[in-house]
């Protein structure tokens, strides 16, 4: 049975916070060299904190609709 847009986004964000919280594991025990490459997993991770805000909306959107 295929799943719900609702189903879809709530995977999709559970892949998003995982990747969130993946990343902070790396900086935690395996910490970058530089500053720079710490800069840019912070960037990444705004980046995918981003994408779950908007996913969040989504599914907002989506409890909100008429259902048909």
């Amino acid at each position: 049975m295929p799943l719900s847009p609702r189903e879809l986004l709530e995977k999709e964000l559970e892949s998003v916070v995982r990747d969130i919280d993946a990343i902070e594991y790396q900086i935690a025990s395996d910490p970058p060299e530089t500053t720079g490459e710490l800069l840019r997993l912070r960037e990444i991770q705004r980046t995918y904190r981003g994408i779950a805000a908007n996913i969040k909306k989504a599914i907002a959107l989506e409890d909100s609709r008429p259902i048909a």
